[in-house]
């Protein structure tokens, strides 16, 4: 009974097919894989929408390799082929037709020349002379009305005359940057009309569809003038000059370093749950695999694609310190914002030109390339533009777990963003924002405000206790009310519970009233009275946290100790880092009272450092804090151990993030040196030289 039961588990070890037709594939239900409609369509009298040509990577076999099931034609491409192959070879010439070939053969082989023959179905034998006195052009593959016709009324044809339209395509899981190369090789003499054939689809350079300027263009433009390198004209857009195919011949070796390599700088779990393991690296793979196939994509897959393998290039060529990765990273991030630029324009098309997750994962993929290559004021803009389809497209529907996991993503990065990013808080492109989303009447769907302003909590405490329901959980889109929600992923996919989150949400909230007060722009807020009262509730729920070692995660469950020992760590260095950015934030406390928990990060950074020196420390758990305490770190020793440790990490991971954020934090201890004034930390900095035209990057 024992060995019947796991007999039926490997039989059912995958339950869903990738061959159904497209209708019950969306409809999520099971398909018989009829020809050339499946019955199930026809019984509930839909349309079937036939079957797709793609490449299908499954990652669950038993032995974890990765393997594919590739159906290539359709199924009106196969009765094509049928057909064409019929018309090609005639019953009554086909015994002629093998014995010519035999011949072939047989006097090459005498011969004792190359044997290149281009007869025989599929082109399997080649000729050894292209060029013969009696051989005509190749010929477009009719249509199938022309087929028809010409096997009743054209005489046979010659199979030396013709190459087969379908010649397969190598495997794509073999394929090497070398292999690549010489696959993407057009032959130098090459004077016949182009057939459809597979390899043709393959080196088939992949055009952007004509877009014309629109209003929505203009507001691109107008708000986000240094976002990409070159603006939409009127007519197309253009591809980057160095790139020359579809599938670009490096393609497969950035995908295997980002998907061993940079992954671990997004996160510090170590399990194949979190988003880039379940999206974006299947939707790259996806997007690979049908430029493969000669498929048009969306500029929203196109976007992410472009933008993973920039990524990727970055991170080779800081490691290695070549230009030319460095050079190539700049052509697939230039071609990236492109795509970028017009799916931005389309995204709100009706019918939609792609799905809410294609486009939000292209805009994820920008804010991540923004963040690495030391670009944060530029990720400005794409911070605003996923808020904005977010609120617009992502609020309003039922939440499945991957649109759930992309939410996740972008908070936690926008929280990190928004401690920092404090002078574009009433800037024009936030106001447009608000203007868009109010104007749409969406705005209801939002349970957080369209600004970050406190919400009127009475008892922190309390608040923080309170369990909070589905849609209020989903939908508190910047963690504005307190509160636990059981449904949470941060835990998961960053190690890092939501309350902590949602304390920093607060706490850049307060520091929001308090320049608005500054700034006399903040008629309706809070009187001194309550701001008082809500920074001291802030600061007893902060101190009171509980230590890392005390609690359990469910992402930290089958992580070795080594990886748990990491993820104590990186959230006791939170913890302190949080503590010193809510004295200087709310209360700008002077430097040398915090000095104590300057050094209780450094020594975590140092601790995971020891731990296991292979791990890059490149997710935002470590780099925040380690910005937050290096800004107010005062004795030598301890600035040298934070610049070693940003050398260290920027040489392990390639990025420029951590160079351009070290030279930020320098700048600061310079201007300390100068002034004797240990007050001074970051946000004096930012105030006074304006973020957008310095700018201090982390």
């Amino acid at each position: 009974m024992a060995s019947q039961a796991s007999g039926r588990a490997e039989i059912n070890t995958h339950t869903r097919s990738f061959t159904g037709c497209g209708t019950c594939r969306n409809r999520h239900v099971k398909c018989d894989e009829g020809r050339p409609t499946c019955s199930m369509c026809a019984e509930y009298g839909l349309s079937c929408a036939g079957y797709k040509n793609d490449i299908f990577f499954d990652t669950e076999s038993p032995d974890n390799r990765i393997r594919f099931r590739r159906p290539l034609l359709t199924e009106k491409e196969r009765q094509r082929m049928s057909q064409w192959l019929v018309s090609t070879a005639p019953p009554k010439s086909t015994n002629r037709l093998l014995l010519r070939l035999d011949e072939e053969v047989e006097s090459h082989v005498t011969d004792g020349g190359d044997i290149q023959l281009v007869m025989g179905p599929f082109g399997v034998f080649k000729s050894h002379q292209l060029q013969n006195a009696h051989s005509s052009p190749c010929e477009e593959v009719p249509a199938e009305h022309e087929i028809i016709e010409t096997c009743t009324s054209s005489p046979p044809q010659e199979i030396s005359h013709i190459i087969d339209p379908f010649t397969p395509v190598p495997d794509i899981s073999q394929w090497s940057p070398g292999f690549m190369e010489s696959l993407l090789e057009r032959p130098e003499q090459d004077t016949s009309p182009a057939t459809p054939d597979l390899l043709d689809m393959v080196i088939e350079q992949s055009h952007m569809a004509n877009t014309p300027v629109t209003s929505q263009e203009y507001q691109l433009n107008t708000f986000l003038p240094n976002l990409y390198c070159n603006t939409l004209s009127n007519t197309s857009l253009m591809s980057p000059p160095n790139l020359t195919s579809a599938v670009p011949p490096d393609a497969v070796f950035l995908l295997k370093h980002y998907s061993s390599k940079v992954i671990s700088l997004m996160t510090p779990v170590r399990h194949k749950k979190t988003p880039w393991h379940i999206l974006f690296i299947p939707h790259v793979k996806d997007c690979l695999a049908a430029l493969a196939l000669g498929e048009d994509l969306n500029h929203a897959s196109l976007c992410t694609f472009f933008g993973t393998l920039a990524i990727s290039a970055f991170s080779l060529g800081g490691v290695s310190q070549s230009e030319n990765w460095l050079e190539q990273g700049q052509t697939y991030l230039h071609r990236a914002r492109g795509h970028a630029k017009a799916m931005l324009l389309t995204a709100y098309d009706i019918p939609k030109p792609a799905k809410y997750k294609s486009i939000l994962m292209g805009i994820l993929t920008m804010i991540q390339v923004s963040n690495f290559s030391g670009n944060r004021h530029q990720a400005e803009g794409y911070f605003l533009e996923a808020e904005k389809i977010i609120r617009l497209k992502g609020l309003k529907r039922k939440k499945s777990r991957k649109v759930r996991l992309l939410h996740h993503c972008y908070v936690f990065e926008r929280m990190f963003h928004e401690s920092i990013f404090i002078c574009g808080a009433n800037s024009v492109q936030r106001h447009h924002l608000r203007r868009a989303i109010e104007s749409s009447g969406l705005s209801r769907c939002s349970v957080d405000g369209l600004s970050f302003r406190l919400y009127k909590w009475q008892n922190l405490q309390q608040e923080m206790e309170r369990v909070r329901g589905r849609e209020e959980g989903e939908n508190d889109l910047h963690l504005e009310r307190p509160g636990l929600f059981s449904a949470t992923l941060y835990p998961e996919i960053f190690g890092v519970p939501e309350p902590w989150l949602v304390l920093l949400s607060s706490v850049i909230r307060l520091g929001v009233e308090k320049d608005g007060a500054e700034q006399e722009i903040n008629s309706v807020g809070l009187n001194l009275k309550d701001y008082i009262s809500r920074a001291k509730a802030l600061e007893d729920y902060i101190n009171q946290l509980q230590r890392p070692s005390q609690m359990s995660f469910s992402s930290a469950t089958h992580q070795s100790k080594v990886d748990q020992h990491i993820l104590e760590n990186m959230l006791e260095a939170m913890r302190n880092a949080l503590t010193i950015y809510f004295y200087r934030r709310i209360y700008d406390l002077n430097a040398s009272m915090l000095q104590e928990k300057v050094a209780n990060v450094r020594d975590c950074l140092l601790q995971c450092e020891y731990a296991d020196s292979s791990v890059v420390h490149g997710s935002a758990g470590f780099i925040w804090p380690a910005f937050i305490a290096a800004c107010e770190a005062e004795d030598p020793e301890v600035q040298r151990s934070f610049s070693s440790w940003f050398e260290i990490s920027a040489s392990r991971s390639g990025l420029s993030c951590f160079n351009q954020t070290l030279d930020s934090i320098q700048r600061i201890w310079e201007e300390k040196s100068r002034g004797s004034r240990s007050s001074i930390t970051w946000l004096d900095l930012m105030k006074r030289a304006g973020y957008q035209q310095q700018g201090l990057v982390i």
